[in-house]
């Protein structure tokens, strides 16, 4: 985990899409020692988000967490000014032993080497996140998830188990979770709300953009339709990455994308110009 945080430091989301491959031959994710996340706060039950019934942790260090096929549901918790470092959560090949985090806030915390697996968020709170690199999610599915706040680089990827990339064995197990998610956001009503959000970077694949609560300003849904008909190949979106993240849609054959400007990122104008361009042509809106 302490190589693949240093692999990723220097680059962004974008040109990770199309390092992922060659990055994960290298770096066995499944590492030993699965000790398992917080047990205090866990629950199987329906839970909604209340303050007064979480169990805080507050200013503490989280390090070498793997939770790996455990099937389990983590809820009714609250982390304060916590680090987590070298951390996983829901690592499994099997959508039947994905994970589930429900009713759980974080509020200015930070994450270095650390990812999210295949598992389910629900009823989750990411008020202010430093990201040490970049922080990855790997065919996470979402249900009123909502980062607000200042955060650092973050990437939703509908890719699992990403240490079987280029071996026989993965696509199998990608068509098993892509069927799973595909049925997941038929029952959800919003996944995702980053309206609020101040984002060093936000990278949103996989997530249908109609339950994605945003910022029409700032971040905007491109179709695939819009896509293939090849206008935004004609336009200046030079100094973004909003072609990679295009190129990305048309690869995976999503519907559609909702491309985030991050008003943090150093780049912002000229990231938002991009979108600008894309929506007078018709292409975003």
């Amino acid at each position: 985990m302490k190589a693949l945080s240093r692999l990723n430091e220097g680059i962004t989301a974008h040109e990770l899409l199309h390092r992922i491959p060659h990055a994960f031959r290298r770096h066995d994710f499944m590492q030993p020692g699965n000790r398992g996340f917080p047990e205090h706060g866990r629950a199987h039950g329906a839970a909604t988000m209340n303050e007064s019934t979480l169990r805080e942790y507050r200013e503490q260090h989280f390090q070498a967490l793997y939770d790996r096929d455990s099937g389990r549901t983590i809820s009714a918790l609250h982390f304060v000014n916590c680090s987590f470092l070298s951390c996983s959560f829901s690592i499994t090949k099997n959508p039947m032993l994905r994970s589930r985090g429900r009713n759980i806030r974080f509020t200015k915390c930070t994450v270095q080497g650390s990812s999210l697996q295949a598992g389910i968020l629900d009823d989750v709170v990411v008020d202010g996140l430093t990201t040490k690199g970049l922080f990855q999610s790997w065919g996470t599915v979402l249900r009123h998830v909502k980062l607000t706040g200042r955060i650092g680089r973050v990437m939703f990827s509908p890719t699992v188990a990403i240490h079987l990339l280029g071996k026989p064995e993965h696509a199998p197990v990608q068509q098993a979770f892509d069927r799973a998610n595909r049925e997941f956001y038929q029952t959800v009503d919003w996944a995702i709300d980053v309206s609020s959000g101040e984002f060093d970077e936000l990278e949103l694949q996989g997530i249908p953009a109609r339950l994605v609560r945003r910022d029409p300003e700032t971040q905007v849904i491109v179709s695939r339709e819009k896509i293939l008909q090849g206008a935004w190949r004609e336009l200046d979106l030079s100094g973004t990455h909003w072609a990679t993240s295009l190129d990305f849609l048309m690869r995976r054959e999503d519907p559609d994308v909702v491309l985030v400007a991050g008003k943090k990122n150093k780049k912002f104008k000229r990231l938002l110009e991009g979108l600008e361009a894309l929506r007078s042509a018709g292409i975003a809106e």
